[in-house]
């Protein structure tokens, strides 16, 4: 006989065409048959019975949720609107206040060029004047001693010669005395330093940021609302480390050689046999290796102005060029490129770690790479992160303009982030072994460590230590060594990295 067979807590019926056999609960389950009931009469007051009633109100409270979300998205779509159209004219007006600022100062700065050029022009003018008039008198004289050569006597050459001597020595006297106070000029500009960093630092208009929050959804179940705590593993237990007792002690202090008209350091790296690199994006196309006493070693030529680097093996290191949309990768020992990749926009920040390169592509996001250069991965972030640190399954990067932290996993997902009003602007930014943070304030002039979690924090560094503008760091982690870098004025420390 055919059917379906259900189970109801410890006893079993079968549904058949013409009945429902429902088999009631017996200690052994001997005398089934005695319980089973046609489904006719199951069926009977189906209509009016509770489990419809439920149903029913299911159904239309369904129907309400659905509805009410629909009202709620919405409602957001137009809260969106309303907000883009606020923005845009926030960029208008913006816009209109820079040109207009821009404009006032383009005109005081044409208006000072005409009155020193006007000044100078009057001052050699005024020289100009005098000698021409002095070139009149010679001429005059020029043409008396000429009358006097062909009509005059003797006796009145004579005593002209004399008069006319005197008046020429008086003229040249005269005239050297006014050319001991002329002066030669030369016009030129020097441009505020503000609008160079602005054309060369600033290379977004302004940030357009999102935050996210979780709806008030009817649908929502309890049962899958609550919160999913991770534990550890016990490898994570054994290596996490407090820091609390972490300190620096400084080993080296010097200064990056300047190669250009200034020195704008956007990278840095410690080499396992503990040589330094620093690239500088306002030098030469080259990557400057020191050892660790302070020495310049050698240039190692590059393609272009590097922004950053990342060490790849004892070997390769890996370049990023702001300006020109690519990365290579080099073998230090032949002074090679093994590897150039195009992106599609200008790279900033880079990381290495689990045989993949990190690279912060400007509009894009952090594309990984594999060592082959074929891209993996793209993952989301704000337009506006420039440093990025990873290890095998976190990536961490700083958003200067919003004071901000964060670390997400290697899929894009976040983790944390992490605010103080102590870290201003951060910048560059390193992990150790126990994914413990440095992270340098560019603006608040310090160094800071943050616990793992992002939820405790302490100021290794101050302004009274050395730091102005400090923008990029590196940690090994096999020496236990920190590399810490000031933006503008190159100067480097090196700290040992001691945990009590």
């Amino acid at each position: 006989m055919r059917g379906a067979w259900a189970q109801t807590g410890k006893c079993i019926a079968k549904h058949t065409r013409n009945s429902y056999l429902y088999c009631m609960p017996s200690t052994r389950h001997k005398v089934c048959s005695e319980s089973i009931i046609p489904l006719e009469e199951a069926a009977k007051n189906a209509k009016t019975s509770t489990a419809l009633a439920d149903l029913d109100h299911t159904i239309n409270e369904t129907l309400v949720n659905i509805q009410t979300c629909r009202n709620d998205r919405e409602a957001a779509t137009d809260r969106l609107k309303k907000q883009e159209k606020i923005i845009k004219k926030r960029i208008f007006d913006m816009r209109e206040n820079m040109n207009k600022h821009l404009d006032d100062l383009e005109r005081k700065l044409l208006n000072e060029l005409t009155t020193v050029y006007t000044s100078c022009k009057s001052k050699n003018g005024k020289i100009h004047k005098q000698l021409n008039e002095m070139e009149k008198e010679i001429k005059r004289l020029q043409e008396q001693m000429s009358q006097l050569k062909r009509f005059a006597p003797d006796i009145h050459v004579f005593l002209s010669t004399n008069h006319m001597n005197k008046e020429i020595h008086d003229e040249v006297k005269s005239i050297t005395k006014a050319l001991v106070s002329v002066r030669d000029y030369n016009i030129d500009i020097e441009i505020h330093q503000g609008i160079t960093s602005l054309l060369k630092d600033v290379d977004y208009f302004a940030g357009v940021k999102v935050d996210e929050s979780t709806i008030n959804c009817p649908f929502k179940d309890s049962k899958i609302d609550q919160a999913q705590i991770q534990v550890p593993t016990s490898q994570q237990v054994q290596t996490r480390r407090s820091i609390d007792n972490t300190k620096l002690k400084l080993r080296k202090k010097f200064e990056i050689e300047q190669k250009g008209l200034e020195i704008y350091i956007t990278g840095c790296a410690i080499l396992s046999n503990g040589n330094l690199l620093f690239a500088d994006n306002a030098g030469k196309n080259v990557i400057m290796e020191y050892n660790k006493d302070g020495r310049l070693i050698r240039d190692i030529p590059v393609s272009g102005r590097p922004w950053d680097l990342t060490v790849i093996d004892t070997r390769q290191i890996a370049v990023s060029y702001h300006a020109l949309n690519y990365i290579e990768i080099i073998d230090l020992k032949k002074k090679k490129v093994m590897k150039t990749v195009k992106l599609k926009n200008s790279c900033r920040g880079m990381s290495y770690s689990d045989r993949k390169i990190y690279v912060v592509v400007s509009f894009v996001g952090i594309v990984v790479l594999d060592m082959e250069g074929t891209i993996l991965n793209t993952i989301k972030c704000d337009i506006n992160v420039f440093n990025i640190a990873t290890t095998d399954d976190r990536i961490y990067y700083t958003v200067a303009y919003l004071n901000t932290v964060e670390c997400r996993t290697t899929a894009g997902n976040n983790i944390w982030n992490f605010k103080d009003k102590s870290l201003y602007s951060p910048g560059g930014i390193a992990t150790d072994s126990a994914q413990n943070l440095f992270v340098v304030g560019k603006e608040s002039n310090n160094l800071m460590t943050l616990q793992d979690d992002g939820n405790v924090s302490k100021t290794l560094l101050i302004k009274a230590d050395g730091l102005n503008k400090p923008s990029r760091l590196y940690y090994n982690k096999e020496m236990n060594i920190l590399l810490v870098c000031n933006k503008n004025d190159g100067v480097a420390f090196i700290y040992s990295v001691i945990y009590d």
